[in-house]
C-alpha cells in the first residue's frame, strides 16, 4: 500500500463519507453557498460602485464662474491655465447672456411665470470637460486642490465640480468594502466550521477502518486523501449553488433595468473573475477546513 491511492478509489470513498452523514454535508454545502453568494453580492455592489465613479470621472464637468467685469484677456488667461491640466478634454466659454438663457431652461415653468428675465442669474462661465481618474478620495482631493488654485486667479469668482458628492460616494464604497470584508471573514469561517465538523464525524465513524488500514501498511496520505476530497466535494457543491444564485440575481437585475427603466445594457453586473472565484472559492474553503480537521483528529 505504498503506492498513491487511485482516483476512482478516492472518489468512491469520499462519496461514501458524504453518504454517511448526508444532512450535515448538505448543511455544510448550503453554508458555503450562502457565504460565497453573499460575498458575490458585495463584490457586485463594490464593482458597480467603482465603475460608476470611473464613469463619473470620465464625464466630469468643472464650472468656473468669472467675475462680471472680466475682460477678454482675463478669460483667455483662465482658459490657458485650465488647459494645462492633463485631464481636460474640452473648454467652453459662455457669456452672461448665454448662461442666463441656460439657467432659464433649467428652471421650472411655474417659476418663470411673471418673472423678469433680468432677475434670472447669469454671469460669464467657463465649462471644462474632464477625464479624471477617480480611483480614491485622494484623487478627488487632488482635483479639489487644482480647482482651488483656479479660484486664486483674479478674474475667477468661484469654481466647483461637485467634490462633496464624490467624497460621499467614495465614503459609501469604503464603508461597504469594510463591512464586506468583515462579513466575508465571518461567513467563510462559519462555512469552514461546518465542513470541519463534518470531516471530524467522518473520521470518528470510520475509526476502526482507519486503524485496520494503518495496520496493513496504508500510508497516511492514502488514509487522509478521501477525507480531503470529501471537503472539496462539499465546497464544490456550495460553489455551484452560489453560482446559480448569483446568475439568477444577475439576470433578474438586468431584466429589471431593461424592462422597467427601458435601458439596454450590454455590460455585466458581475465583476470580472467572479466565476473563477466561485469555482475555486468553495473547493478551497472545503479543502482548508478538511485539512485542519484531518490534521487535528486523524492520527496516522
Amino acid at each position: 500500500m505504498k503506492r498513491p491511492p487511485r482516483p476512482d478509489y478516492v472518489l468512491r470513498q469520499a462519496w461514501l463519507l458524504v453518504r454517511a452523514s448526508p444532512w450535515l454535508a448538505a448543511v455544510s454545502s448550503l453554508t458555503i453557498a450562502l457565504a460565497l453568494a453573499l460575498v458575490g453580492v458585495f463584490a457586485m455592489v463594490l464593482f458597480n460602485a467603482s465603475q460608476l465613479l470611473h464613469d463619473l470621472g470620465r464625464s466630469l464637468t468643472l464650472t468656473v464662474y468669472l467675475r462680471e467685469n472680466a475682460l477678454d484677456t482675463d478669460i483667455a488667461a483662465v482658459q490657458a491655465k485650465v488647459r494645462t491640466h492633463a485631464g481636460v478634454k474640452g473648454v467652453r466659454v459662455l457669456t452672461a447672456d448665454q448662461d442666463r438663457t441656460r439657467n432659464t431652461k433649467l428652471l421650472p415653468a411655474e417659476l418663470l411665470q411673471g418673472l423678469d428675465e433680468a432677475a434670472i442669474p447669469g454671469q460669464p462661465v467657463i465649462e471644462v470637460d474632464l477625464n479624471a481618474d477617480l480611483g480614491s478620495r485622494a484623487d478627488v482631493d487632488t482635483l479639489s486642490a487644482w480647482c482651488k488654485s483656479l479660484k486664486a486667479v483674479q478674474s475667477v469668482e468661484d469654481a466647483e465640480f461637485g467634490a462633496e458628492k464624490l467624497r460621499l460616494l467614495f465614503a459609501f464604497v469604503e464603508i461597504a468594502r469594510t463591512i464586506g470584508l468583515v462579513l466575508t471573514f465571518v461567513l467563510l469561517a462559519s462555512a469552514m466550521f461546518f465542513v470541519f465538523s463534518t470531516i471530524r464525524l467522518s473520521v470518528f465513524s470510520r475509526k476502526e477502518e482507519i486503524e485496520i488500514l494503518a495496520l496493513v501498511g496504508a500510508t497516511p496520505v492514502f488514509i487522509r486523501v478521501p477525507f480531503l476530497v470529501e471537503g472539496v466535494l462539499q465546497g464544490l457543491c456550495g460553489s455551484l449553488l452560489a453560482a446559480g444564485l448569483l446568475g439568477l440575481l444577475h439576470l433578474e437585475l438586468l431584466g429589471l433595468i431593461r424592462d422597467v427603466h427601458m435601458l439596454n445594457l450590454s455590460a455585466t453586473l458581475l465583476p470580472p473573475g467572479m466565476i473563477v472565484w466561485l469555482v475555486l472559492g468553495g473547493p478551497l474553503v472545503g479543502l482548508a477546513a478538511a485539512a485542519v480537521s484531518v490534521g487535528r483528529y486523524l492520527k496516522v
